[in-house]
């Protein structure tokens, strides 16, 4: 959502962006003001542990990850919310906490989405949709649509609508800081492929799911530059690296994909959203559901194909030399150009949500 803070800022629009403590550093240093809300939470352990396994039936449910993050952050942001009075909230798909307080405080609310529309298969339960949850504020249901939706996804990756107003967005990748290295500069000997995965996989211990050491190794078999695009604190997990991989330092993935050839990764949707545009076939590796949905829309658009740690040669080899993953993943990239910036959807906001209503 960074991109649509920044048109909003620029519009002259005020913002605030709230979330737990400790995603504090990261929000501020996308340059907007945060509030902290509620306590410090492992978002790792919260998610991952309610992820693994989860099939397409997944739900909301009270003990899930998504309405126990909503509990320990709901009565701070309608705090701040009845302090601060917004005119709107703006929410990412599983954020339950910022929907209850749109409501408390009759307010338009809006869903950014990340990519596909995942939540369009996770109901909320009704134990969740009319428990504590919104009863503490005098609520007798939480709503079930949105004043808005903000829809970053190509149509051909996406699920048919709910019944909230859509809009379209472009997707303009931001992650985070980076800088511009001068090996960057120069175009690569080889085909180059990326091989990343995510901020939480190699968090979680004794479940196989950060692939990303295995891919690096199965890619030394092929005449390619491997780049790795990893958290740090992952690095010991790679021990020493075949002659044809470097880790890459302080870099973006924005600023790096377009210089590749393919990626592989575990299919979060800042990857797969950033790879598509920049018009890279990508190989998804998934683990867990939402990851499992991402590469399934991907694979039917034609961008990317589903992946296994046993045939990741074979199936980079393949991205690299034939020639409909390069076009299905540049008309995907096309696509998203043409898509109203976040900047024109901020600016145009307020007329939106008037016309939504």
């Amino acid at each position: 959502m960074v991109p649509l803070i920044w048109g909003l800022l620029a519009a002259g629009h005020e913002v605030r962006v709230a979330g737990p403590p400790n995603l504090l550093p990261a929000i501020t240093g996308s340059g907007v003001p945060g509030v902290a809300v509620g306590p410090d939470l492992d978002f790792a352990e919260l998610f991952l542990a309610s992820a693994i396994g989860a099939g397409s039936d997944e739900a909301v449910t009270s003990d899930g990850a998504v309405a126990r993050c909503a509990e320990e952050m709901v009565n701070d942001l309608v705090e701040f919310g009845r302090f601060w009075r917004p005119d709107l909230v703006v929410h990412d798909p599983f954020n339950l906490a910022a929907a209850v307080a749109a409501q408390v405080l009759d307010i338009p609310v809006v869903k950014h989405l990340w990519a596909g529309d995942f939540t369009e298969m996770t109901p909320v339960q009704d134990a969740v949709a009319t428990g504590d949850l919104v009863r503490r504020f005098g609520i007798d249901r939480l709503r079930e649509d949105s004043d808005l939706v903000l829809d970053p996804c190509p149509p051909a990756m996406q699920l048919p609508p709910g019944r909230s107003p859509r809009r379209p967005i472009r997707f303009v990748p931001y992650n985070g800081v980076a800088e511009h290295p001068p090996w960057l500069r120069y175009p690569p000997a080889r085909p180059r492929v990326c091989v990343t995965w995510g901020t939480l996989m190699f968090e979680v211990d004794g479940v196989d799911l950060f692939l990303a050491p295995r891919v690096v190794d199965a890619l030394a078999e092929l005449d390619v530059e491997v780049v790795i695009a990893v958290d740090p604190r992952s690095r010991p997990r790679f021990g020493s690296l075949p002659d044809n991989a470097l880790f890459a330092d302080a870099l973006a993935l924005h600023m790096l994909l377009p210089s590749c050839q393919a990626v592989v990764h575990q299919g979060g949707a800042g990857t797969t959203m950033t790879a598509l545009a920049a018009g890279v076939p990508q190989l998804i590796l998934p683990a867990v559901v939402d990851q499992r949905f991402n590469a399934t829309q991907l694979a039917a658009a034609g961008g990317g194909a589903i992946g296994a740690p046993d045939t990741v040669t074979a199936q980079v080899h393949e991205l690299l030399t034939e020639p409909r993953w390069r076009a299905g993943a540049k008309d995907l990239a096309e696509h998203n150009k043409t898509r109203p910036s976040p900047a024109r959807v901020a600016a145009e906001l307020p007329e939106l949500l008037v016309f939504s209503q």
